[in-house]
């Protein structure tokens, strides 16, 4: 009985911040922002799963 609580808050931590990771891969970049995206070389780093890096790839 002692684990369920501790145990509970960390599955709702986790679950926030994948919701919260969704959430933000699905909102819009803001129109102040959008050029500083398009002169993104994207030659800086080397990770494949970057949402910027797979746009410039299309």
């Amino acid at each position: 009985m002692q684990y369920i609580i501790p145990i509970g808050i960390i599955i709702i931590v986790v679950v926030l911040y994948v919701l919260s990771y969704a959430i933000n891969e699905k909102t819009a970049i803001p129109d102040e922002c959008q050029d500083l995206v398009d002169d993104i070389n994207c030659t800086a780093c080397s990770v494949g799963h970057c949402s910027t890096r797979k746009n410039n790839v299309k």
